[in-house]
């Protein structure tokens, strides 16, 4: 078994290069040519039930693939106060013949926040804007700056407008984004994200909404990433309910614990109310009109498909 470092794992992933095999990966799922369990999640809280912490194991096997993968991953928020890094983690790769492990990838969460923002930037596009459209990112870790990476970087979105917990988290945010070459202006609310942008993204861990429905007037593409266990949520749910498009990456998931599952718990919308966006990525609803809606959704809870996806291609590159 061997043991691959971050170093050696981030020379050879790509932000194309993980687009692509999440693509491909969400398009083998949609063909039947995977199989995941139902994820392990353990949730860390204060005494007053607020969250401080998550940790998610994930897996996944292809039909025809040499190797299964379990992934663990890590959140813990207090870490930034600490002057640790809030994410950790590691992928196990198996040999689907033997069982036996052939490599350990210790990524230190990487591996998940590269593909959740490859994920992210395939939402965004499967929604047509105009080549002045500007992309809102509403968070200020890293996820949030991978997604406006990763999604300025695919769809050729040029400004982006970013919100963050105050003033100062958001022109810090802004700073560092404009630092690696992205066109990034601060906001006060989210209400000035949704009047500026046509496509936005929630990458936080809150467990309260972070955009309401009273924050949109006009037309908007949600992507919604953060709310990934069970009492999170970032979308006010009176928002989802007015989407008339809602893709989900696994429907099961959405609706226990994602945004679009508060909704359909409140009695705001049906269960069957969602797509899926592995079966939008590989062409089975050429109907859905994504361009024409003036609010289309796309609930971004994690699946292991895109752990198996992003493992396989570091370990082909490596030649494990």
């Amino acid at each position: 078994m061997k043991i691959i470092p971050l170093d050696a794992i981030q020379r050879v992933v790509t932000g194309p290069d993980a687009i692509d095999a999440v693509r491909k990966g969400y398009i083998a799922f949609s063909d039947g040519l995977i199989e995941q369990p139902d994820p392990l999640q353990i949730l860390f809280k204060e005494a007053d039930g607020s969250f401080f912490g998550d940790c998610h194991a994930k897996a996944a096997q292809g039909r025809g693939l040499p190797y299964f993968v379990i992934k663990v991953a890590s959140g813990f928020y207090r870490n930034i106060e600490k002057r640790l890094l809030p994410n950790s983690g590691l992928v196990l790769v198996m040999s689907s013949e033997t069982g036996h492990p052939v490599a350990v990838l210790q990524d230190d969460g990487w591996l998940t926040q590269m593909r959740t923002a490859a994920a992210g930037a395939l939402a965004a596009s499967i929604k047509p804007v105009l080549p002045t459209a500007a992309l809102g990112v509403i968070g200020t870790g890293t996820q949030a700056f991978l997604q406006a990476q990763m999604i300025t970087a695919f769809t050729g979105i040029k400004p982006v407008f970013v919100k963050g917990r105050g003033e100062l988290e958001s022109a810090a945010f802004a700073e560092r984004l404009q630092t690696a070459g992205i066109d990034a202006t601060p906001t006060t609310s989210a209400h000035e994200i949704c009047d500026n942008a046509a496509i936005v993204v929630t990458a936080t861990p809150s467990s309260e909404p972070v955009l309401m429905s009273d924050d949109v007037i006009g037309s908007i593409h949600i992507i919604a990433v953060g709310a990934d266990s069970p009492g999170k949520l970032e979308i006010d749910p009176h928002l989802t309910a007015r989407a008339s498009l809602i893709a989900t990456d696994s429907h099961v998931q959405c609706v226990h614990h994602g945004d679009f599952g508060a909704a359909v718990r409140e009695g705001l919308l049906s269960e069957d109310a969602d797509v899926s966006f592995c079966d939008v990525l590989a062409g089975k609803h050429p109907d859905l009109d994504f361009a024409g809606a003036e609010i289309s959704m796309v609930d971004l809870t994690g699946v292991g498909v895109q752990d198996l996806a992003i493992a396989s291609l570091v370990v082909n590159q490596l030649n494990v």
